[in-house]
């Protein structure tokens, strides 16, 4: 067409006078300025839009100048344009409230500093078969303290009473009575110390309990003065008693409504954490699904077990798994999908004394034996093979775990099912 053309324009006809008189002297036109016009128009025929170039231009002009005619370009087809992929659901997370500050405590005249050890001696312990003479002497003795007692002499009355202590066989109330004494000289925890052991005698002693509690107060111990108060005015009411029990649950009524604050807010945060979980496992399902095959290929197990996963049969090497963890040649790389979607499980070997331990089994399946009592290991162990159970396996671990580590049925699907993650997007969480 095109040489057709030339020719109509004369232009040809200084071709064909260069190839017809080959005896000429002197060409009008060059044989490499032919070539190259050649080769143009071959270019040329087989897509004309190559005329619109912008350094074609003079050619395209001199085709129109002479009469000629220029294909219309063809319009470019328009490039569908992509669907947007789904944006992940996100989970929704609450705004996290701003803590409030603890009110300062209120200054408490009447609190009382902690008093050390030693306490006074609480005398020999269990049944002991008294004579007459001893027990003559300690009730001689608990007189004495007694009358110390009406007399104000505190420190006379604890010393007389620690005496009767000594001789053996001391009651409930020998204890709570000495625990009122030592209450008095300002030593609250000597007094507790007399407390519990009372109330390790008789549990249902009232007055025990109504020293202890009133000694709790006095250390700013709010939650333990609020319970003995309870108890000892259940057990035995005390008019004198009440006063203090209505102070002490004041205080303790703040530090309960704070303390129900803090647990709201862990149990919230604790399942938007289980939230955030099930929505990844999720992600991670439905990645499974568009790729079947578990979208490992050649590429190895990205970000996964320290140290590199060579040996697979017919596959690359898995980055990240202790080397030498080989896998059986011709294994499904599917069955690992399980895997992958368990963020506990990845997180989990990214520990190197799990990765240590799945190296040592795999290296060599009877080394399982070592870990029994490694309860770490052994979840970990159990998990892995609830992976590949339901990703399909073939029975056992690749290699044969031995001692009761049974194998997956084997099944012909590869990949999560609808079994591991529902296609309502009802994914169980993760554990």
């Amino acid at each position: 067409f095109w040489l057709k053309f030339l020719a109509e324009v004369k232009l040809g006809s200084l071709l064909t006078s260069h190839w017809c008189t080959a005896t000429c002297v002197v060409p009008m036109v060059e044989p490499s300025e032919v070539q190259a016009l050649e080769s143009l128009i071959e270019k040329l025929t087989e897509d004309p839009s190559l005329l619109y170039d912008p350094k074609l231009k003079f050619f395209k002009d001199f085709i129109l100048s002479c009469g000629g005619k220029v294909p219309e370009p063809k319009p470019k087809a328009k490039a569908e344009p992509k669907a947007p992929e789904p944006e992940p659901a996100k989970v929704e997370e609450e705004e996290e409230e701003p803590e409030e500050p603890e009110e300062p405590e209120e200054p408490d005249p009447e609190r009382l500093e902690k008093d050390t050890e030693p306490y006074p001696s609480q005398g020999p312990s269990g049944e002991l078969d008294l004579s007459d003479d001893q027990l003559d002497k300690q009730g001689e003795l608990k007189q004495a303290a007694a009358e110390a007692l009406e007399d104000g002499d505190l420190s006379k009355a604890l010393e007389k009473m620690t005496q009767a202590f000594e001789i053996g066989n001391v009651s409930a109330m020998m204890f709570a009575k000495r625990a009122e004494v030592l209450l008095k000289l300002k030593r609250p925890c000597a007094c507790i110390a007399d407390c519990d052991a009372a109330l390790k005698i008789n549990p249902d002693s009232g007055k025990a309990f109504r020293v202890r509690g009133k000694a709790h107060r006095l250390l700013g111990h709010w939650e333990e003065a609020h319970q003995d108060l309870a108890e000892s005015q259940k057990l035995d009411f005390d008019d004198d008693t009440a006063e203090l029990q209505k102070f002490v649950d004041a205080k303790y009524k703040k530090i309960a409504e704070r303390k129900n604050k803090e647990r709201i807010k862990a149990e919230t945060k604790k399942e938007q954490e289980r939230k955030r979980r099930k929505e990844e496992a999720q992600r991670a399902y439905e990645e499974a699904k568009k790729n079947p095959s578990g979208g490992y290929g050649d590429g190895g197990f990205p970000g996964g077990f320290p140290g590199g996963f060579p040996g697979m049969g017919g596959m690359g090497g898995f980055p990240g798994m202790p080397g030498g963890m080989g896998m059986p040649a011709g294994f499904d790389p599917s069955m690992l999908s399980g895997i992958m979607s368990d963020p506990e499980l990845m997180k989990a070997f990214s520990d190197p004394k799990m990765a240590a331990a799945m190296q040592d089994i795999m290296s060599n399946p009877g080394n399982i034996g070592k870990y029994q009592n490694d309860p770490d290991v052994m979840n970990l162990m159990q998990k892995v093979m609830g992976a590949f159970s339901k990703a399909g396996g073939p029975g056992g671990m690749p290699g044969g775990m031995p001692g009761g580590m049974p194998g997956a049925t084997p099944g012909a699907g590869s990949g999560p099912t609808v079994e591991e993650v529902p296609e309502s997007t009802n994914v169980d969480e993760v554990d």
